[in-house]
């Protein structure tokens, strides 16, 4: 299956991504509809979400009651590992958490596997180390996957899903060796737990270890007098004397897998369907204030978009180049440039 990927970061990133660092609303899941005396018994139990059961769900992540297959449950799904509702009861509260299109219990190569199902079962992405490099970021979104058989996909990494494509169901199916970071969206940048060099007398190592014990929990600290309490199930940090709150993400610390070769940016089976449909040549741009900017071998800049698209396809992971003697370097994985001297970091994408 075809990887050409943009990721789309939290700064600026489509309004139709979940979770903006504003909206806090808390959402029950009170639509209309009634359940059947046995799915009642399953509900009552676990309190599932029987609309969800149907596919219609209005409040997403933000529902109080689990997003499981009930038919999994009773030990009767006739799906198996192809059902398109979660099997895992342990990923299936509300919130930021483990996706409810998360599954452990297969057995796979490597730390992780990303997959795609279009109806007849599901497929493994290809060169999903690329994806995987974006969802350990706490500020991407989500991802934009290009040459897919259903053309170009967005997925939505919060509520884990793809967009406007309702026949099209993702997964991220996770080692249980993985480790997870957690992070809080301080003023101008997300912050992991327990950093060196940040207020945080709490570790991400307890939070996971809280949230694993209770998805639905919450866990409370106290920095300089201040008191703050972190809730999983809102997936938010509030401050308990002024009440504001902060959103909270969890994310795996990122591991190459054995398909990605290390973090190589591409694998040569697969670089024939990285380019897009059309044979023109792919082109390298930067994300600047307000649009994307094509690399152009001129005024200053050392490279072109046919110099990176030939370093690209060489296998590298990096590529350093120089705009009016300042050093950069491009990292294939993250998809970013990086000047070496102020450490500012913009967007790349192949298009």
């Amino acid at each position: 299956m075809a990887s050409n990927y943009q990721a789309d970061s939290g700064e600026g990133s489509p309004p139709e991504y979940s979770d903006s660092d504003t909206d806090f609303e808390e959402a029950s899941d009170s639509g209309s509809g009634s359940d059947t005396e046995e799915d009642a018994q399953t509900s009552s139990k676990q309190n599932v979400c029987m609309h969800y059961n149907r596919g219609r769900c209005r409040f997403g992540d933000k529902c109080r009651n689990e997003h499981i297959c009930k038919d999994f449950l009773k030990g009767s799904c006739k799906f198996g590992a192809g059902c398109r509702l979660n099997h895992n009861s342990q990923s299936s509260s509300s919130g930021q958490g483990r996706p409810s299109s998360e599954e452990t219990s297969e057995e796979f190569d490597g730390p992780y596997r990303w997959q795609l199902n279009f109806g007849s079962g599901w497929e493994n992405i290809s060169n999903d180390h690329i994806l995987e490099a974006q969802y350990s970021l706490p500020n991407t979104k989500g991802i934009k996957i290009y040459n897919t058989q259903a053309g170009a996909i967005s997925i939505d990494f919060t509520k884990m899903r793809v967009l406007r494509k309702t026949n099209i169901k993702v997964r991220r199916m996770s080692s249980k060796d993985t480790e997870w970071l957690w992070y809080y969206r301080a003023d101008h940048s997300w912050c992991q737990y327990g950093d060196k060099g940040k207020a945080s007398p709490i570790q991400s190592s307890e939070l996971e270890t809280a949230y694993q014990n209770n998805l639905r929990g919450s866990v409370k600290f106290t920095i300089d007098s201040t008191q703050y309490e972190i809730s999983f199930k809102e997936m938010c940090q509030r401050n308990l004397s002024t009440g504001r709150k902060r959103h909270v993400r969890r994310r795996p610390k990122y591991e190459p897998s054995s398909q990605s070769g290390k973090l190589l940016g591409i694998t040569s089976q697969i670089k024939n369907i990285l380019s897009p449909s059309t044979n023109t040549t792919p082109k390298w741009q930067f994300k600047g204030s307000n649009q994307w900017y094509t690399f152009k071998n001129t005024g200053g800049c050392s490279v072109s978009s046919t110099d990176i698209e030939k370093c690209y396809q060489q296998n590298q992971t990096t590529m350093n180049f120089t705009v009016k003697g300042e050093n950069y370097t491009l990292d294939f994985a993250k998809m970013s440039q990086v000047n070496q001297r102020t450490k500012a970091e913009r967007k790349i994408r192949r298009v």
